[in-house]
Formats: C-alpha cells, structure tokens, sequence
C-alpha cells in the first residue's frame, strides 16, 4: 500500500474514532455521571459500539455508504450527541447501595487471581505477537464475513444477499459484529487492522465479566479469576485473534446487557434499563446464537421481576412494583433489543421472504415463515439433542465440549447447583438477582444442546463440533460469576478450593486457546505488559500535568502510525500467496478491477482458508462471485455442462477458480467442463486450480 494511501486512511479513521468518541463521551457525561467508573467505562462501550455501528449502517441502509459519507454520519452523530440534555444529577450516592458485604478474598485466592489473570493476558499478548502481522485466517471470515464487508463497500449497500458458498445461507446472517469490522477496512480498502476490534472486544468481555460478578458482590478476587476464565476457553483463542470473528462483540455486549438488568433491580433507573437493551440489541444482531439467547435472558428477566413483585405484594411491602412497570420495563428492554437486529431481519424478509432464513417458522402448526429444505442443515447440522438416545455419539460430542470449553461447564454445573441451594436457605443473599443469572444460565445451556450445528458432522460424526462450542459461552458469562459469588458464600475451604480448579483450568485454558509455543514468548508478553502498565500508571501520576499528557497521546499514536505501517505492508507483501500457490497464481492474474468467477464441488480443501477473500485482491478491487445460481434462496452449483458453460460464457470472468473437493487432487466436473471450453490452467495444486478465458 502506498505510504500516501495508508496516511489518507488512518486520517480517516482517526476523525471516525474520534468523532464516535466525543459523542458518546457527551452521552455519558450528561446522562450517566452517577456510574462509577468500571460501570461508566463499560456503558461507554455500549453506547460507542452502538454509536460505531449507526455511523455506518445508516449509509448502508441508504445505499450510500463510501468514506465521505461515514464521516457525514460521525459529524451527524456528534450533534445529536450536543443535543442531549443532562440529568442534573452528580453523586451515586442518591442510589440504593448494592446490598450485602463483600466476603474477604485471602492472600491464596489474590495469588491465584494474579496468576490466572497474568497468564491469560500474557498469553493473548503473545498469540497476537505471533498473528498481528499475518493474514486473517479461518473458512468463516474468508468466506463470508470479510467477503460480505468488500461486497458492502463495492456496492454500497446492505440490501443484497451476497452469498459466495453454495447450499448455506451465510448471506442472511445479522451483521452488526461485520459492521464493526468494516469499521477498520473501509479507510484503507484492506483487511490489515481488521483484528482490532476482535482483541478490543475480548479485553471489554472478561472485563464486563468481573463487573457481573462485583454486582452480584462476588469476593473480589474469585470476580477476576471467573473473568480470566471466560476469556481463557480455549475456543475463545480459536476463533477471536488468528480468525477475527465478530463473536467477541458479542460476548462483550451480552454481559453488558446482563450487568445493567442485574443493576436495575437494585438502582430502578431507566438509564440501565436503556442500558441493558442496548446492549442486548446489539448482541442479538451480531450472531444467529444471540438471536435465539437475548430473548431467554430477556424472558426470565421479565419472569423474575414479575415473581419479585409478587412476593414483595404478600410480604407487604410499601412501594411493591406494579404489573404495568414490569411490563413497561419488559417491553422498553425488549424493543431496544429487537431494534438491535430489526434491520436484519428486514433486510431478509425483503429479499428472501422470511426474517429468519432459512428456519421455517411455524406457530400451531400453521406456516407463518416457510423455507426450502436445508440440504446442509440436513447432512450436517445436527444439535447435541439430536443425539440424546445415542449415548456414544454424546461420548464424541462431550470430547469436542471439553476441547473447546475445558473444564468450565462441570464447574459451572456444580456451582449453579449450590447457588440454587444456597439462594434458598440464606435470606441474607442477595437471592433475586442470583436465581436470575442462575436460571438464565440453566436455560441457555439447555439452548445450546438444542441449537443446530452443536455436535456438527455428518450422522454419528460430531468430528466439527469444536468450533460451535462457542454457542455456549453466553451461558457461561453469566455462570461463572454465580461461580465466583459461589466461592464467598461457602465454607472458605470449600470456596479456596473451587478458586483454585478455577484457576487451574484457565492455565489450561489459557495454554492450549491462545497456543502458548514457548516461555519466550510469555516472558516478553510480559515485559511489555509491565512496560505498559507502568506507563499508563506514570501518566495516571501525572494526569494534572496536560502538557505531559498531550506529548504522551502524541508520541503514542506516531508509534502507533508506524507499526500500523510496518504491519500493513508485512500482510500485504507476499497477501495469501504462501498458503497456496494456486492463490499466488490468482492474485497474479487479477491484481485489480477483475471478475472472478469461483466453483468447487464440496469444500475448498485449504484447510483453514477460503480463496473467496483472497480473490477480491489486495484493495477490495476485484468483483467475485461464485459461478452458479440461486434455487429457493440458496446459491447452487451447475448440475451439468451445458448451464455451467454458458454462464462462463455471459460471466465475463477474467479468473476462473476451482476447487479440487475435499481430496486432494480430485478432478471434479466443473474442472473438466471449463477445460472442454477452452479455459486455460494457469495453476494446478493439490487444492485448488486456477484458469483463464481461451486466447
């Protein structure tokens, strides 16, 4: 990338960042000046997250989007921003306390929380070191999530279903995680900071993690080992760094969404509440598993409160909460929640005539959203419960939980069962919000065995099912903190030793997710950890002095500048061709401004890696699509020569990119029907063959 491009947008980022910044600091200055500081920071992501995803799919849902007009929307977002009036509040004194002391953590369980925690962060430290500067890889982004942003910026619009893999529906996912994502590639035209907002999100989970667990006045020390362990799982490392799934913002924003329900019912306060279905919203529109979780957690919110108000009106309380503010808070949570993925949902049923396809919806029988059969879904897609009479398969998928979960979900299990027992017989805790969490955590859990794709594979074969145990992580947000809260409640034996197989487990965790290679590697992570926390607390020292503080925020973003640039030009040198050199032949043949056509008869056999990304070029500047059509909603391949040559012949396609099936080397039809078409190899490997048009 020329030096003047890379300066070009990183201006432009810049002034979007800071734009979204000051807006949503006005926000939280004159409406939230009663939080305190962890609760103020995480409401800022909230609202800055919302806030970032706004300024761009606003110009998307008009078909505008382009650099220029995110800026306009950042310049329109700060003068909202201006608009809102402050409360007139200043002290958070005026709030209910948050009830019950916090038990004692002793020196053991500080040590062990300063163990995990270290470990953790070094080790996601290093596993960053090790990827920052190459290639996003993973067969999701580089099928569908990255694809589906370059289709975006090309087109500049949402509503198309840009789909590049046959028989999935991937073009019909809620995309708010995406459109965060393209907050990083539309300056640049270019994926190289891309992982950004992956390793921000993940620092923000296990951050709103432990501020779960302090609301729920968890010993302080078990609050941060629960928060080490949620971001420990080793499913966490696979798909957040080397892969940059959106699913970080998601966790992020559930347990936000969670720390806000659970901080109304002690402050009553609509602002939690505007809070809680924020985030909810913008978790429920970023991935499948946060459509089907915020409406349990929502759900058995609303059952909660309306069961409190009850048992507060038989113990005669004064002011008992009535069933019409139950159902006005319900329905103030729930429609920011559905706000949160409505354009989504709208997007689908305008073009494939149902919001959530490809489920068929059905209320009573009666058909209400139909949908064709789903092939894969069929083949491949089977959930956990699918397996409930067949106690050997459940042996596989147990083996593919415990890869990708460790030992988190027996400890969980047993800790919600003691916080049920405990809720029950010690009136002195703080039992509403407590069974809430615990019985959320219980129904989600029961969710995902019920959710598609959990024990994925073919009939019996539950052999992919690892990756999809990140459907499970919403439960465990909210069960390790009744974890951590656990620990204080019981005997302090008892409470030491669950911290210390807590904490054992996320050393474990930690290891095997983040792919600790070596003790060089954590040490430096380490050093630079300390470097960096030492700065940051020498300008803490020093916050009076804004003369030192402005040459510091100078001095940090040149630093930053050039190793964004160094960074950049390493990703983009020698761009995915060392993975294949059927892709260094197709980056080769279409640099720029080229259409390319792809096929392949099952998968594309890279491994980890989809040539769909690679194919749209080092700026976004190539048009890609799969060479087939759509059948029902689904993009399907050519079933014979005849169509697949005369759409060769109408594609204008300057590559064309086959894959050689999932065997190495297979010679698949479309191979052979574009050779009897006169389409030239260029490239020939075990995976992939790449062609051009007849001379």
């Amino acid at each position: 990338m020329p030096l003047q491009d890379f300066l070009a947008g990183a201006a432009l980022f810049l002034v979007m960042l800071v734009a979204v910044v000051v807006a949503t600091a006005r926000v939280v200055r004159r409406r939230l000046k009663h939080l305190d500081a962890l609760e103020s920071a995480l409401a800022s992501v909230v609202i800055g997250t919302a806030v970032l995803i706004a300024v761009h799919l606003v110009p998307l849902m008009l078909g505008v989007l382009a650099r220029g007009t995110v800026l306009a929307a950042s310049a329109l977002a700060v003068g909202l921003a201006t608009l809102v009036r402050p409360t007139g509040e200043t002290a958070a004194a005026q709030e209910r306390g948050p009830g019950g002391p916090v038990a004692p953590s002793s020196r053991a369980s500080w040590a062990m929380a300063a163990l995990a925690c270290g470990f953790t962060a070094a080790a996601a430290v290093a596993h960053l070191g090790r990827w920052g500067g190459d290639e996003v890889i993973g067969d999701d982004p580089t099928s569908f999530h990255l694809p589906g942003i370059g289709r975006w910026i090309q087109d500049a619009t949402m509503w198309k279903i840009d789909q590049f893999v046959p028989l999935l529906a991937q073009g019909n996912y809620p995309n708010n995680g995406d459109v965060v994502l393209l907050s990083t590639i539309l300056p640049w035209h270019n994926d190289f900071l891309v992982r950004l907002p992956s390793v921000f999100f993940l620092a923000m989970t296990a951050v709103a993690a432990f501020a779960v667990a302090r609301e729920l006045r968890a010993p302080h020390a078990a609050s941060l080992i629960a928060a080490a362990a949620v971001v420990s799982l080793p499913v966490v490392g696979f798909v957040t760094i080397p892969r940059a799934l959106p699913d970080a913002i998601m966790w992020t924003t559930f347990a936000c969404g969670a720390l806000f329900l659970l901080r109304h019912a002690r402050t009553r306060r609509d602002s939690d509440l505007v809070l809680a279905g924020t985030a909810l919203g913008i978790a429920a529109g970023t991935k499948w598993y946060g459509v089907s979780s915020v409406p349990v957690v929502v759900a058995i919110w609303i059952a909660a409160r309306a069961l409190a108000a009850r048992r507060r009106v038989r113990e005669g309380a004064r002011a008992p909460a009535r069933p019409r503010a139950v159902l006005r808070d319900g329905v103030l949570v729930g429609g920011l929640a559905v706000l949160g993925m409505l354009p989504w949902l709208v997007r689908n049923l305008a073009l494939s005539g149902n919001p959530v396809f490809p489920l068929n919806v059905e209320l009573f029988g009666v058909t209400i959203f139909s949908a064709p059969r789903d092939v894969i879904r069929d083949e491949v897609g089977f959930s956990i419960a699918d397996y409930a009479g067949a106690p050997d398969v459940l042996g596989k998928v147990a083996i593919k939980v415990v890869e990708g979960l460790g030992g988190a979900p027996i400890l969980c299990a047993i800790a919600l069962v003691v916080a049920a027992i405990i809720t029950r017989r010690n009136p002195s805790a703080p039992q509403p919000r407590v069974l809430f969490l615990t019985a959320a955590a219980a129904a989600l859990a029961l969710l995902y065995t019920l959710t598609p794709a959990t024990a994925l594979g073919l009939r019996d074969t539950p052999s992919l099912a690892h990756a999809n145990t990140r459907y499970a992580i919403p439960a465990l947000l909210l069960a390790l903190p009744v974890l951590a809260w656990v620990t204080g409640q019981i005997r302090p034996f008892a409470g030491r030793a669950l911290e210390a197989v807590l904490a054992l487990a996320v050393l474990f965790g930690a290891y095997d997710g983040y792919q600790v290679v070596g003790g060089r590697d954590i040490v430096a992570a380490t050093v630079a950890l300390g470097a960096l926390g030492g700065a940051g607390y020498g300008l803490w020292r020093l916050r009076e002095r804004r003369l030192v503080l402005v040459a510091a925020g100078v001095a940090a973003a040149l630093v930053g500048l050039v190793a964004a640039d160094r960074m950049q030009d390493r990703i983009n040198a020698d761009r995915y061709g060392h993975f294949d050199r059927g892709l260094d032949a197709l980056l080769r043949a279409a640099p720029a401004d080229k259409r390319v056509g792809l096929e392949f008869a099952t998968y594309w056999s890279l491994g980890d890696l989809s040539p769909v990304w690679p194919a749209f070029g080092t700026r976004i500047d190539n048009e890609v699509e799969f060479v087939g059509e759509f059948v029902d909603g689904f993009l399907t391949p050519y079933r014979d020569a005849a169509s697949f040559r005369e759409a060769l012949r109408h594609g204008g396609y300057d590559v064309l990119v086959i894959g050689r099936s999932d065997i190495a080397r297979q010679n698949t039809p479309a191979q052979g029907w574009a050779i009897d078409a006169g389409w030239r190899t260029i490239s020939l490997t075990q995976r992939l063959r790449v062609l051009v048009p007849p001379a």
